[in-house]
């Protein structure tokens, strides 16, 4: 079984590159998508093995609710707001992408070899699960400050959350449902604020580059 959650956390985390390599923001969308099917098969998995051993089915219900939120009603209203915005192709990262590959793999490195000096759970011993989910965190936060469109920093936000998520699984192979309901509340609001607002700014100042953004600083 831990031998197919090494191979998961490993697709989680190469969706990440391919999220970073991408250049249209359609491409963001659907990256994020297969990465939330990704994760909804590994909470599905863990969910079944928590039925059949122990009968539980909050795993489960957290699985169904990553498909309904993650896999079909975010992407929908991200596709919403892209739709509404001028940029459809990122043409003027921060740095070009071999370069940010680049960088990736260092965090990644970062992360192999930081993780196992946090005292608690591994006793400095490797858990790649939790090292490759943490490296999602990561490049996460790192896609954010490397785009210079809003839509950017939403799609940015949804992965280090997916990373976060994907973290406390591994470590804890469940969190208490009362918890995942509470990140999901959080996470919906957040989308939708932030959907709000990329669709205002466009409206106000017909862009969402955040470079233009910051000329408005007194």
């Amino acid at each position: 079984m831990e031998n197919y959650f090494d191979v998961l956390s490993a697709l989680i985390l190469f969706s990440s590159f391919v999220l970073v390599a991408n250049k249209r923001i359609i491409s963001y969308i659907r990256t994020f998508q297969l990465q939330a099917c990704l994760i909804a098969l590994t909470a599905g998995i863990m969910g079944m093995n928590s039925f059949l051993k122990e009968g539980k089915i909050d795993i489960l219900v957290v699985c169904a609710i990553i498909l309904i939120l993650k896999v079909y009603y975010i992407p929908r209203l991200l596709r919403k707001t892209y739709a509404g915005v001028e940029y459809k192709v990122e043409k003027d990262f921060f740095l070009n992408i071999p370069i940010l590959i680049f960088i990736c793999c260092f965090l990644v490195l970062f992360a192999y070899f930081s993780v196992p000096t946090i005292g608690g759970t591994m006793a400095g011993n490797v858990n790649i699960q939790v090292v490759n989910s943490f490296s999602l965190v990561l490049i996460g936060f790192f896609f954010m400050i490397s785009r210079k469109k809003a839509i950017g920093q939403i799609v940015g936000f949804l992965v280090i959350e997916n990373g976060i998520f994907i973290t406390a699984m591994f470590s804890t192979h469940g969190m208490p449902f009362i918890v995942d309901v509470g990140v999901f509340i959080d996470l919906i609001t957040a989308v939708l604020i932030m959907g709000i607002m990329v669709t205002r700014i466009n409206d106000q100042f017909e862009t969402i580059d955040i470079n233009q953004l910051k000329n408005l600083r007194g």
